[in-house]
């Protein structure tokens, strides 16, 4: 998440100068939704082949539902399924369109799913979410000329959380969700693209620069319920306690130096490393929290969209 006191991020990402307001209690959470509505950054938008919208699941009357984006050309080409941030509470696949069109741009076709939202929808709602998505894609891919051997996993903050969580049920727990009418379906990413993600819940809670009574209430409470406490060591939340690290993909991980949960991409970056997972770190300078959701407002982030893009090549290849 941003540093509190900086208020210039979320003003770039709203379009206006904002103080955000912050929920005091999980009732509020829905209330504020409005107030982080990223959509006034879908300007000049990447060019791509085709968008449509697909609904994936349709579960006790809640539907799950997916942007696509697909590159011009007959392909097939890789995959990316992509989680917008929010912390679990807020956000939407509209707020990270231009984000994810640009990948789509460069030939890869892309997923951006609206998963679930607390406290409506709370743990493990968005993990089932996103897994059920990953195998739904991996059977339907072809309808959209995406090739689902070649499929990358992604998000950003609460979606990068839900990425790697994602990896640790498809590539170890299987049976760690509600997989149901497509649990036998077997998922394999070829890379995992993970933009300034919380990974280890004890970490952020206790993150000095983060303010405490904030996350307690919006990224604890609102998502995990009053006993939160009891859900931090769960691979299910804390991805970094999986014991399938060694099965993970190739991942990249990426986290500006402004960023309070840049010690959640150095923490993961050394798990990985330990159990011998090709991983790339970028630390970019001078970049806050979603940094890269405003490439087109600030200087020096297009450097670092190109270093992804030239890796998600290379993993795909």
């Amino acid at each position: 998440m941003a540093n509190p006191n900086n208020n210039n991020w979320m003003s770039l990402l709203v379009g206006q100068d904002i103080d955000p307001p912050l929920p005091q209690t999980v009732e509020e959470i829905p209330l504020v939704r409005e107030a982080m509505d990223f959509s006034s950054l879908n300007v000049d938008m990447p060019k791509i082949g085709k968008q449509e919208t697909v609904e994936i699941r349709d579960k006790d009357g809640w539907k799950l539902i997916s942007e696509v984006y697909m590159p011009e050309g007959e392909g097939p080409f890789p995959v990316i399924l992509y989680m917008h941030g929010g912390g679990w509470c807020v956000g939407s696949s509209a707020g990270v369109r231009r984000k994810t069109m640009r990948l789509a741009e460069n030939g890869f076709v892309v997923f951006n799913l609206e998963y679930s939202l607390a406290p409506e929808r709370p743990f493990p709602n968005a993990p089932e979410d996103v897994v059920y998505a990953a195998r739904w894609i991996t059977k339907n891919a072809e309808r959209f000329k995406g090739d689902s051997t070649k499929m990358i996993i992604s998000g950003d903050s609460a979606g990068a959380n839900l990425s790697a969580v994602a990896i640790h049920v498809l590539h170890g727990d299987n049976q760690a969700v509600d997989g149901g009418d497509l649990s036998d379906i077997e998922v394999k990413f070829s890379g995992a693209l993970l933009y300034y993600g919380v990974f280890d819940f004890p970490l952020m809670i206790n993150e000095p620069l983060s303010n405490s009574g904030y996350v307690e209430v919006w990224f604890t409470r609102g998502y995990l319920g009053a006993n939160y406490l009891s859900h931090v060591q769960n691979p299910l939340v804390s991805p970094i306690f999986s014991p399938y690290i060694d099965k993970f993909p190739p991942c990249y991980l990426v986290c500006g130096d402004q960023d309070s949960l840049l010690s959640n991409t150095l923490s993961m970056t050394k798990t990985l490393t330990s159990k011998n997972i090709h991983t790339t770190v970028s630390i970019p300078g001078g970049f806050d929290h979603t940094f890269d959701y405003v490439e087109h407002k600030i200087e020096g982030v297009t450097p670092e969209i190109e270093r992804i893009i030239t890796w998600l090549k290379l993993v795909t290849s």
